[in-house]
C-alpha cells in the first residue's frame, strides 16, 4: 500500500489556517456518507485547475478493502499566496467571480468553496501536496494537511522551491468502509457526471481505479432538445441533453451551466426502465443553486420551477417515444427468434388491444426476461396468459415472478394506468365471459338432457350467487338461503336502524319462510331503497299455483309486518323458472298490469312503500341480459358455442356442475357407444 504522502514535507515549518466556519457545519458539508461525491468534487477541482490528466487511485488493504483514496492531476496547482484564501472560507470562492479557469478559460465547477471539505468523507487524515508558479515567477511546492479531529484547522508548510511539474496530489487515509468506491455504481456515476465535459474536451482524461473514463464508448443514444419557457412575460431558452447508456444503472438529472458543468443534481428522475443521464444546460443555472428543492412548493412558480416543469414534459415525451421504438425493435427480435407468443395478425379490435398491452408490459420488464430461448418463450407465454385472464393483477404477478425493483414496478403500474389497456382487456374479458355464461345458462335450463342434471340448491343456486349480474348490474347480494327474520335484519341495517323487536318474522299461516336470494341495489336511488327477492326453481320444475303461492306468501308476510314498512323502500319478488303452466301464465299476463306482475297489495301504513310479485322465466332474463350486452357482443364479434359455454362452466363453476354436463357432445356420443 502506498504511503499517504511522501516524506518531502517532513521537518518543515508550518503555518495554521483556521477555517471560518463551525466544526458542525464543516462536518455536514463534508457529506461523509457519500465518498463518491467527494471523489467527484476533488476531480472537479483538478479540472478547474486546467488539468489534462486526472488519476484517481484507490488504496486497499491486504483483504482488498478500500481504506483510502488519492487524486493526482497535472493542473496549475495552488500558489502559496492562494492557500490562505482557498482554505479559510466556506463560500466566497474566487471561482464565483471568475467564471472561467485561469489558464485555458474553461467553465468552472467549484464556485462555492466546499470541495475541500468533502475530502473528510475519504479519510480522517487528508493531505494536499501542490506545485504551482507564484506571482514572482518561482515554482514552489506546498503541503496542506488536516485531521477530522479538528476540521477547521488546515496546517500549511513553508513553500519549497522545486523544478517539478505543476499539479496537485491529494491523499486521504484512516477511514474504513470505503468499498462503495470500487463498485460499478461508482464508476457509472463518475462516467455520467463528467460525460459532457469529457466529450467536449477530448484532450482531457480521467482515470478511475486503473481504467480510463470513456463515456463516448458507453453511449447508446445522445439526444438534445431546445427548451423554451416564459417567465414574467419574457421567453427563456435552455437545452436538455439526454444521454442513454448501454450499461450500468445510472439514472439522474443534472442541472448544469451552459457549458455542461453540473451545479445541482435532482433527487429523483423518471423512466426507471431506462439508463440515462439528463443534463439541463442553462447559462443562469449557477445563480439558482439549491433552488430546485423548493420549486415544487412555490405557490407562484419561479423561473427555475417553470424550467423544471418544461423538462418533465420533454422527458416524458422523449421516453414515451423511445418506449414505442424499443417495443417495435424488441417485438421484431422476439418474432425472429420464434419466442413471441402470438402468431399472424390480430383479427379483432380486442386482439389488437391485447397485443398492445402485452407489448407495453413485456418490453417494460425486458431486463428481467431470461436470456435462454426456452426460458424466454415460457416467460412471455405466462405473461400472455396473465394479460388474457387477469390483466388487473399483471403487476402483482410480475412482481412475484421476476421480482421487479420498486421503481420499475411503479413505472409499470403507471404505464398500465395511463394507457388504460388493462381496463379495456378486463372489460372485454368480462363481456366475453358473460356471453359465454348466458350460453351456458341456456344449456342448463332449456336443454332436455342438461336440465335434468341441474338441481335448484345444489347447482343453480350456488352458481347464481356469483353471477348476480344476470338479474341486473345494480344489485348486490344481501343474504342467501336465509329466513325472513334475517332479511329483516339486513333491511334494517341498510336503513341504519336497530331492531328492538326480536319477534321472528312468520308467514301468515304461522310457518317460517326461507328465501333463496335477497339482493339489494348497491346504493340508494333518489333516497329510495330497492330490494329483490329471487325464488329459484330447478329447470325441470314447471311452476304452477303451488310455487306461485309460496312466493306470494313471502310478499304478504313482509307487507303485513310493520317492521318492514318504509315509505322509501321497494320490495320486488321474482319467481324464476324455466317453464310455467297455463294457470300462472294467465296471472302473469293481466290487462292493465306490466307483463309478469301478479301481485301488488295496497300498503296503507306505508303509502310510499311498494311490494310486488313477478313471474319471470329464464328466457326473459337471458334476453334482457343479452340485450344489455348486445353492443359489446357486436364489437367483439363473439358468438359463444356450446363448447365455449362448457369451458366457461368448467373454469368458473367446475366444483359445482355435474361432470356429465361438462362433457362435449362428441364425448357423450362416444360414451354411449361403449355401453
Amino acid at each position: 500500500m502506498r504511503s499517504a504522502v511522501g516524506p518531502r514535507w517532513q521537518n518543515v515549518t508550518v503555518a495554521r489556517i483556521q477555517l471560518e466556519a463551525g466544526n458542525d457545519l464543516v462536518q455536514r458539508l463534508a457529506h461523509e456518507n457519500d465518498p463518491i461525491k467527494a471523489v467527484i468534487e476533488l476531480v472537479w477541482n483538478s479540472l478547474d485547475a486546467d488539468a489534462h490528466d486526472v488519476v484517481v487511485t484507490l488504496h486497499r488493504n491486504d483483504a482488498d478493502g478500500v481504506i483510502g483514496a488519492e487524486v493526482t492531476d497535472d493542473g496549475h496547482g495552488m500558489a502559496p499566496e492562494e492557500l490562505s484564501s482557498a482554505f479559510r472560507w466556506v463560500g466566497n470562492s474566487w471561482k464565483w467571480a471568475a467564471g472561467r479557469s485561469k489558464g485555458e478559460e474553461r467553465p468552472l465547477h467549484g464556485r462555492l468553496g466546499q470541495g475541500r471539505l468533502r475530502a473528510f468523507a475519504l479519510g480522517t487524515q487528508v493531505v494536499w501536496e501542490t506545485v504551482a508558479d507564484s506571482l514572482d515567477g518561482k515554482r514552489l511546492r506546498s503541503v496542506i494537511r488536516a485531521s477530522a479531529d479538528a476540521r477547521n484547522d488546515f496546517d500549511t508548510s513553508d513553500p519549497v522551491s522545486t523544478d517539478e511539474s505543476t499539479g496537485t496530489r491529494f491523499v486521504a487515509s484512516g477511514r474504513d468502509g470505503l468499498d462503495r468506491l470500487s463498485s460499478d455504481k461508482a464508476s457509472d456515476r463518475i462516467t455520467a457526471t463528467f460525460a459532457p465535459y469529457l466529450i467536449a474536451r477530448p484532450d482531457v482524461s480521467i482515470t478511475y481505479d486503473g481504467s480510463r473514463v470513456r463515456p463516448e464508448e458507453s453511449i447508446d443514444l445522445d439526444t438534445t432538445y431546445e427548451l423554451e419557457w416564459a417567465h414574467e412575460d419574457v421567453t427563456r431558452h435552455a437545452k436538455l441533453r439526454i444521454i442513454e447508456w448501454k450499461v450500468g444503472n445510472e439514472r439522474a438529472i443534472h442541472l448544469c451551466d451552459g457549458a455542461g458543468v453540473p451545479v445541482d443534481a435532482l433527487d429523483k428522475a423518471p423512466a426507471p426502465d431506462f439508463r440515462y443521464s439528463a443534463y439541463v444546460l442553462w447559462d443562469e443555472m449557477p445563480h439558482h443553486h439549491n433552488e430546485w428543492m423548493l420549486a415544487h412548493l412555490e405557490a407562484t412558480p419561479s423561473i427555475l420551477g417553470l424550467l423544471l416543469a418544461e423538462v418533465d414534459e420533454v422527458l416524458e415525451k422523449h421516453f414515451e417515444s423511445r418506449r414505442a421504438q424499443r417495443r417495435r425493435e424488441l417485438v421484431e427480435e422476439w418474432k425472429a427468434g420464434n419466442v413471441y407468443p402470438y402468431e399472424g395478425e390480430p383479427a379483432t379490435e380486442e386482439e389488437k388491444v391485447e397485443r398492445a398491452t402485452f407489448d407495453v408490459v413485456a418490453t417494460s420488464i425486458r431486463r428481467h426476461i431470461p436470456s435462454g430461448r426456452q426460458q424466454k418463450k415460457l416467460t412471455l407465454g405466462l405473461l400472455r396468459e396473465s394479460i388474457q385472464h387477469r390483466p388487473s393483477d399483471v403487476s402483482v404477478l410480475l412482481d412475484q415472478y421476476v421480482g421487479l425493483p420498486a421503481d420499475e414496478r411503479e413505472q409499470l403500474e403507471h404505464l398500465l394506468r395511463r394507457t388504460s389497456l388493462s381496463r379495456v382487456i378486463q372489460a372485454s374479458s368480462n363481456v366475453t365471459n358473460r356471453l359465454e355464461f348466458l350460453r351456458a345458462l341456456e344449456l342448463m335450463v332449456f336443454d332436455l338432457e342438461a336440465s335434468k342434471m341441474i338441481g335448484e340448491r345444489a347447482h343453480l343456486h350456488r352458481i347464481l350467487e356469483s353471477e348476480l349480474w344476470v338479474f341486473g348490474e345494480q344489485y348486490n347480494l344481501m343474504i342467501s338461503e336465509r329466513g325472513l327474520t334475517a332479511a329483516l335484519d339486513r333491511h334494517r341495517q341498510i336503513l341504519d336502524e336497530s331492531r328492538t323487536d326480536s319477534t321472528p318474522v312468520k308467514l301468515l299461516d304461522g310457518r317460517s319462510g326461507r328465501l333463496d336470494l335477497l339482493l339489494s341495489v348497491a346504493a340508494t336511488e333518489h333516497d329510495r331503497n330497492r330490494h329483490l327477492v329471487v325464488e329459484l326453481k330447478a329447470p325441470k320444475v314447471v311452476a304452477g299455483p303451488k310455487e306461485l303461492a309460496q312466493i306470494k306468501a313471502y310478499a304478504k308476510a313482509m307487507a303485513k309486518d310493520p317492521r318492514y314498512a318504509s315509505s322509501t323502500t321497494e320490495w320486488d319478488f321474482w319467481l324464476v323458472t324455466g317453464e310455467i303452466d297455463e294457470d300462472v301464465r294467465q296471472e302473469a299476463n293481466q290487462r292493465g298490469r306490466e307483463r309478469g306482475l301478479v301481485f301488488e297489495p295496497d300498503l296503507p301504513e306505508a303509502p310510499g312503500a311498494k311490494v310486488r310479485v313477478w313471474v319471470r322465466d329464464w328466457g326473459q332474463i337471458i334476453d334482457d341480459a343479452r340485450r344489455r350486452l348486445d353492443y359489446f357482443q357486436k364489437s367483439l364479434q363473439h358468438d359463444p358455442s356450446l363448447d365455449d359455454a362448457r369451458d366457461y362452466l368448467r373454469r368458473n363453476h367446475g366444483d359445482v356442475i355435474p361432470e356429465a354436463l361438462l362433457a362435449s357432445a362428441e364425448e357423450t356420443i362416444e360414451e354411449k357407444s361403449k355401453i
